[in-house]
């Protein structure tokens, strides 16, 4: 039996409350961007059914929470939802955590293409192209603090393209897509096909990263079927403004000027890389040198990262630096580590301090009496999981601020 061809979009987790975050500060000329960003790469979803010629939008959860994005969200989805009325094209949602059908407002009545999955149990809807079922789609909404049951999923019996759709599965891994031929997943933030055969297990992962942890480049998935059931998935971008974490690497040779000078290069790269997106960027240090040691914040990194703002971060499109990482271990020769002078001192005893896991590093002696039976007492307490990341802290600390004042040139 013959497929007709079909086009569908897959997207899910487009969280219209949540702006983008996860950082100390931001910056002025990008307030609005990351206020609107979640509306921005919502509207492309929507423009890319249009444009691509789709024949149904596929929402798999978390869309919004309607308690959090207030009466704005449902107007713009109001409005989105139409357009698409007009070019009779259906919506199927399947709600995930935050956006569940019940909490649509009940005096808002929706249009009569957007479709909701129940909850509890699978459902079916007819996928029509004028008075032709081209596809069967099948979707349940995620009961809160359960995963879905996904047993209910089957294939058509008349043989024709069927697509799931549901917030996460309760399939083993490798078998997500097994009972249909094309499962839309939500979420995941990260962009992931979990199963290939015999059918398709893709979550579209989220149509705009929020915080420096969601790297990369996000959107949708255009889904195309061919008249012979042959399956071909087209990512999106949707994203206005991308997080990326770009790894240097450093050898002996390397000074601050040096670095400074590959990042520069490297942003060069990174904007024909990523085809004129503004991207935010964390950069990760690695390898090893002297550098490494005065890689920290309060140190040399906070003048090259205010270098690297002024030069790129304002530009069209700007490249803006969110901070400079460095979590190499100290490279310091062995004869400071020998030597009877301050600095030799320090290393040893950060030597003995990380040898001998029994010496306390609790800071809770040091206090005033009055100030050890409150807050204080807990903030001056170091727990052993955290015992490592203190004394790696505290020697780059000491062996940059010893070390001598680090400048950078003046171009």
């Amino acid at each position: 039996m013959s497929q007709s061809p079909l086009r569908f979009v897959h997207a899910s987790d487009l969280h219209l409350e949540r702006p983008l975050g996860g950082i100390a500060e931001v910056p002025e000329h990008l307030r609005d961007v990351f206020l609107e960003a979640p509306y921005q790469a919502a509207s492309k979803v929507f423009e890319t059914v249009l444009s691509e010629g789709a024949d149904a939008l596929i929402f798999a959860g978390d869309v919004v929470d309607f308690d959090l994005a207030g009466p704005r969200a449902v107007v713009f989805l109001l409005e989105q939802f139409q357009r698409l009325a007009a070019h009779g094209i259906p919506v199927y949602w399947a709600s995930g955590d935050s956006d569940p059908a019940d909490n649509w407002p009940a005096s808002i009545e929706l249009p009569e293409n957007v479709h909701f999955f129940p909850f509890g149990q699978v459902a079916g809807r007819e996928l029509r192209r004028a008075e032709e079922i081209v596809a069967c789609v099948q979707g349940i909404s995620r009961t809160p603090g359960e995963v879905p049951d996904d047993s209910g999923f089957f294939r058509d019996v008349q043989g024709k393209f069927t697509v799931g759709v549901s917030y996460g599965t309760s399939a083993s891994p490798g078998t997500e897509g097994d009972r249909v031929h094309y499962m839309a997943l939500g979420g995941k933030h990260q962009r992931q096909t979990v199963d290939q055969s015999p059918g398709i297990a893709h979550y579209s992962g989220t149509t705009q990263g929020r915080s420096p942890q969601e790297t990369g480049p996000c959107g949708c998935t255009l889904v195309s079927v061919d008249d012979s059931g042959h399956v071909k998935s087209t990512f999106i971008a949707t994203d206005v403004i991308r997080w990326i974490t770009e790894t240097i690497e450093t050898t002996a040779g390397t000074d601050e000027d040096a670095l400074l000078a590959q990042m520069e290069k490297r942003i060069d790269k990174l904007r024909t890389k990523h085809h004129g997106s503004p991207l935010l960027v964390t950069w990760s240090v690695k390898g090893r040198g002297q550098v490494v040691n005065h890689i920290r914040q309060g140190g040399i990194s906070d003048e090259m990262v205010i270098r690297l703002r002024e030069k790129h971060g304002h530009q069209e499109p700007g490249i803006w630096t969110v901070a400079i990482e460095c979590h190499a271990p100290l490279d310091v020769p062995q004869e400071w580590v020998d030597e009877e002078t301050i600095m030799g001192d320090m290393l040893r005893e950060f030597q003995a301090l990380e040898a001998d896991e029994s010496i306390s590093l609790d800071l809770e002696d040091f206090l005033p009496e009055q100030f050890r039976e409150n807050a204080w007492a807990e903030l001056a307490t170091i727990r052993e999981e955290d015992r490592a990341g203190v004394l790696w802290a505290a020697s780059k600390m000491a062996v940059d601020l010893l070390d001598g004042e680090e400048e950078l040139s003046g171009n």
